[in-house]
């Protein structure tokens, strides 16, 4: 600058305008560097308050995911009773809490609830479901815990601190109070629970053993026709093992060849002649011996293995026929039929199948079914049983006046035969004894164009009572015990008359 300029003065003034001027260069750099940093700073404290409203947002969104998934985990969706962890959780509450109060746990089904949802759909079945829940609060009220595990079982855990056995009477006390009822869909559904009871600390000292035992009491109800309440003893599970024993043994029973079918003579009390015979199975174990079939039928009801029963006995019935009609009888069989069977969706065709194949003359086999193997699906086993009829095969109703609506059906059902149940031949007490059941029984029968055999005949006296009274066929001890074909006495087989 020297160079351009002289004037020491101006030379003076020029250094100090370039001193401002670097000056204001340099803020003016600052400024833009600190402007941009705090507009960065801006951003990001605005970032910040978006991601907190954001946290929060997620936050409140956990916390009402969080309290859902309490709800779903620890109560029921459908009826808001205690779910099955929750009631595990207040088990163990109280045996921290109270180890030397009892507790009483019930374990409790709807009988029959599947029949609801089949007849009325799952809406109306959920219905019923929450239904019986607001019930079992009221009548359980507080401090008493209502659960459901599932499908149509519910928990009540009873903090009553009462001795067992004035536990299983209050339970009992409750439980008739659902007996009873419910409005379903504009129609009336009459219902009855089964349940199993367990004690602590009597019968388990933790949740999975109290739940076990009471599932087993509940499942000895079952058994026992249902509708009942069954309090934990220690030989159920004795008796449960022995019948998963006896179905496993059950499951190779017939390819090990165990099984025989025995006959029973059904006797005409106007010819004086035996015209038919029931098969009935018979099962003789190696080692066990002849086991009852009161023992092994449930089982086999249960597991499903009564289809592979029924084709061994009907096949076998029907080569016995054959074999008879070398020797000059001509004879019926009479066969039982099961709800599983009856009900089975191949039974028909492959029932078809063989009377095709083997040229079966259906006419001599007689199929006996019971009521209750038919009200379970009455609709459909109607139209079974009109197939069967039109098959040619004859239709008897077993054990009849045992339940609860024969009447009601009987004019229903494509029937050739009744059988009276052995329970009101008992009350036939001498010769000319015209009990009221048993004759009217028969002129109904009659009157609808059916014959009649009555079950259980043991004396003599019973023979002629019930001769007097027009029936028309007996079975039973005093006729002839129920033996292999080599042991009947064929004087009595008909060889000239068809049975009717």
């Amino acid at each position: 600058m020297k160079l351009f300029v002289t004037d020491i003065e101006k030379l003076d003034e020029l250094q100090t305008l370039k001193g401002i001027l670097y000056v204001l260069i340099t803020g003016l750099m600052f400024y833009l560097i600190i402007k941009k940093r705090m507009d960065l700073y801006a951003d990001t404290i605005d970032e910040l308050r978006i991601s907190i409203t954001e946290l929060e947002k997620t936050n409140h969104t956990l916390s009402v995911l969080e309290s859902q998934l309490y709800d779903l985990a620890y109560y029921d969706e459908l009826t808001g009773l205690l779910s099955r962890n929750m009631i595990a959780r207040k088990v163990l509450e109280h045996i921290e809490h109270s180890p030397n109060d009892i507790l009483g746990f019930v374990y409790l089904d709807i009988d029959d609830f599947k029949h609801v949802n089949e007849l009325k759909g799952h809406d109306v079945g959920d219905q019923l479901l929450i239904q019986i829940a607001n019930e079992l609060k009221e009548i359980a009220g507080e401090p008493h815990i209502v659960g459901r595990l599932g499908g149509d079982e519910f928990v009540v855990i009873l903090k009553n601190n009462l001795h067992r056995d004035l536990l299983l009477d209050m339970i009992k006390s409750h439980a008739s109070k659902i007996h009873k009822s419910f409005i379903l869909d504009g129609d009336e559904y009459f219902v009855s629970v089964s349940a199993g009871v367990a004690s602590y600390p009597h019968d388990g000292k933790d949740y999975k053993t109290l739940l076990k035992c009471a599932d087993m009491a509940l499942s000895i109800a079952k058994q026992r026709g249902k509708n009942q309440i069954i309090l934990y003893s220690e030989v159920f599970g004795s008796e449960l093992q022995k019948q998963t024993d006896l179905s496993n043994l059950l499951n190779h029973s017939i390819t090990k060849k165990e099984l025989v079918v025995y006959y029973q003579p059904v006797y005409n009390l106007e010819s004086n002649k035996v015209r038919s015979v029931e098969a009935l199975i018979r099962w003789n174990h190696p080692t066990r011996g002849l086991i009852p079939p009161m023992e092994f039928i449930p089982v086999a009801e249960r597991t499903g293995f009564i289809k592979d029963l029924t084709w061994f006995v009907l096949k076998e019935s029907l080569s016995q026929i054959r074999a008879w009609e070398k020797e000059g009888y001509d004879m019926m069989i009479s066969v039982n039929l099961s709800a599983r069977v009856l009900n089975d969706a191949s039974f028909l065709s492959k029932l078809k199948r063989v009377v095709a194949e083997d040229k079966i003359l259906t006419h001599k086999c007689i199929f006996e079914i019971t009521e209750s193997s038919i009200l379970e699906h009455i609709e459909e086993s109607i139209i079974t049983l009109n197939e069967l009829r039109a098959m040619g095969f004859k239709l008897s109703l077993d054990d009849f006046g045992t339940g609860y609506s024969s009447l009601t059906y009987l004019q229903r059902l494509p029937l050739h035969v009744v059988k009276i149940d052995r329970g009101f031949t008992r009350q036939v007490k001498f010769d000319n004894d015209q009990n009221p059941l048993i004759k009217y029984t028969i002129e109904l029968a009659h009157a609808l164009g059916l014959k009649v055999v009555v079950e259980g005949v043991e004396e003599v006296y019973q023979l002629k009572a019930l001769k007097s009274m027009n029936a028309d066929f007996i079975q039973g001890y005093h006729i002839a015990r129920p033996s292999l074909p080599d042991e009947l006495d064929k004087t009595l087989f008909n060889k000239t008359e068809n049975p009717s």
